[in-house]
Order: C-alpha cells, then sequence, then structure tokens
C-alpha cells in the first residue's frame, strides 16, 4: 500500500449511538454523507469516536461503516490502539483488510508503562500489517509521554508517522525535527488549538474534534497559511480558539452531539457513560453557535 500524505482538516469523527448504545448506522451514513466532502480525510474509532468505551466487535462495526460509505474518496486513518498489543494487532489487521489508509496506536493506557514496553507495542504493531502505522501521543489520557528521541527510533524501525495531542508546541517542533530525514513521516497534530504554530513548524495535517462541526474552520487556517496570509490564519485560529473554549475542557464528545443538531445534523446519542445535554443545555448551545452561522 501507498503512503498517504494526510493534509488538512481531519475530523477525529464522532460515532452515533441510539439510546442503547448500538452504533446508529443509519445516523451515521448520513453524517458521513454531510462530512466527507468538506474535510480531508478522517480520524476513526479515537477518543472523540469513542472507540475506548466501544467493543471489540463495535469498533470494527465502525471501521466497516466508514470505508463502505467514503468509498476511498478520502484517506482514513483507523484508530486500533487498545490497552493490549494484541487487541490492538487485531484490529490493525481488520481495518488492514478494509483497506483504510493508516492504522494508528496509542501508547499502552491504564497501566504505567516505560518506554520499552511502548517501544515493544508498536514493534509488533508495526511487524503485523503492512499498512502504514502512526503513533498517538496523548500522555493527559495515558500517563505517556514520547520523546523526540524514541520516534525517531521508531521512524526508524518502520513508524510512519505520529498524531500528537500533547498540546506542547515545542514537543511538536522537536518531533518534526527528530523525524525531518524519514522520506513521508508524517507529523499531525491533534488539536486545532496549536494548528497555526504547528503548521509554521512543519506540521501537516490537523486531527480535530472541531472538524466534525466547522470544517471551514480549520481548513481556512490551511488555506490561508498555504497562502501566505498569515493574519487571516491568525484571525480564524483565534476563532477556532474561542470555540474550543465553548466544547468545554476535555473530550467534549456529548457538546458535539448536541451542537451538530444546531446545523441540522442528528447524530443520535452519545454513548454511556456520557451522558446527553440537557435540553437547556442544548438550548444555549444553539444560541452561542447562533454567533458562528458564517462558519457554516
Amino acid at each position: 500500500m501507498t503512503i498517504k500524505d494526510f493534509k488538512g482538516a481531519m475530523p477525529a469523527l464522532i460515532t452515533p449511538f441510539d439510546t442503547d448504545g448500538n452504533i446508529d448506522v443509519k445516523k451515521f451514513n448520513r453524517f458521513l454523507d454531510w462530512l466527507v466532502p468538506q474535510v480531508n480525510g478522517l480520524y476513526i474509532v479515537g477518543s472523540y469516536g469513542s472507540g475506548p468505551i466501544m467493543s471489540v466487535d463495535q469498533r470494527k462495526r465502525v471501521i466497516d461503516v466508514v470505508t463502505e460509505r467514503v468509498d476511498r474518496r478520502i484517506p482514513i486513518i483507523a484508530h486500533a490502539g487498545d490497552p493490549d498489543t494484541l487487541t490492538s494487532i487485531a484490529l490493525a489487521k481488520f481495518a488492514e483488510a478494509r483497506e483504510v489508509d493508516a492504522v494508528a496506536s496509542l501508547t499502552p493506557y491504564y497501566y504505567l508503562h516505560g518506554e520499552s514496553e511502548v517501544n515493544n507495542h508498536f514493534h509488533r504493531l508495526i511487524d503485523a500489517v503492512e499498512t502504514p502505522v502512526y503513533l498517538y501521543n496523548n500522555p493527559k489520557y495515558t500517563n505517556f509521554c514520547v520523546t523526540p528521541e524514541q520516534v525517531r527510533a521508531l521512524a526508524d524501525y518502520g513508524l510512519k508517522g505520529i498524531k500528537d495531542s500533547s498540546a506542547s508546541i515545542q514537543l511538536f517542533f522537536d518531533l518534526v525535527a527528530a523525524t525531518r530525514d524519514f522520506e513521508n513521516f508524517n507529523v499531525l497534530v491533534g488539536s486545532q488549538t496549536i494548528l497555526l504554530p504547528a503548521l509554521v513548524g512543519g506540521g501537516t495535517g490537523c486531527v480535530s474534534g472541531l472538524s466534525n462541526l466547522y470544517p471551514k474552520v480549520v481548513n481556512g487556517i490551511f488555506d490561508a497559511a498555504n497562502g501566505g496570509d498569515y493574519d487571516g490564519a491568525l484571525k480564524l485560529q483565534r476563532e477556532a480558539n474561542k470555540l474550543r473554549k465553548l466544547t468545554g475542557s476535555g473530550i467534549p464528545v456529548p457538546f458535539y452531539h448536541a451542537a451538530l443538531r444546531a446545523r441540522g445534523i442528528d447524530i443520535g446519542h452519545p454513548k454511556v457513560p456520557f451522558l446527553p445535554k440537557t435540553a437547556v443545555e442544548e438550548t444555549e448551545i444553539h444560541k452561542a453557535l447562533s454567533n458562528y452561522k458564517h462558519f457554516e
């Protein structure tokens, strides 16, 4: 398989569920039909996609639904990360059979692991599939943060990219510098809040929650920066950061279920233990989003 160069807005795709916690395929397909023409790729079954609280069968079902509906129109990165290395490998092989463009994995979480355990996890994953493997660095939720030296060594072993959600622009710059000698190695920023400095520092793409709702904002930062309009890019970056404050801290999955309805897109319910926004909260969200009609 060829290595895709992931660029531009790539939503950390939200997964629609029904009230029983099952994947709502009908609403999922409608959401994909609306979103896919507006974005440059998809990152599926990750944190925003509720991957860590889905069963293995549900994660496989999402991979099936998305790959079938997208039908190769845009690149797909499927997250296969799990606390168990063997489960990660099984999910990666399943995603490879569905011809995704890359698979990704968090560093193994819940238990506290050292560099040796993390390296072994990725060595085994890289050895198991031909599809490009990406590392998802999210120290806030895994209690482990990679170093540039570690990522360089993994790139030498065969790692093809990293999605960095550390929110540290210094680390992001250092990751780009550490891997610049590896052809086609991609460093993706895992939040739109530092997108502009990440682009200046050599980043290629952005996996973000906001791209589910307002992909025009994230794509606009790319377009302005690539065209040399840094004042325009900075203006949009500030708007993106205002919107991030509106979504709330953490991984605000229920916010996006409520907010997308303001755009006429019903993606059902979040999966428990997430709780849907109350009617009052949703009304307030819709009211706040009325100030962003120009981004629709």
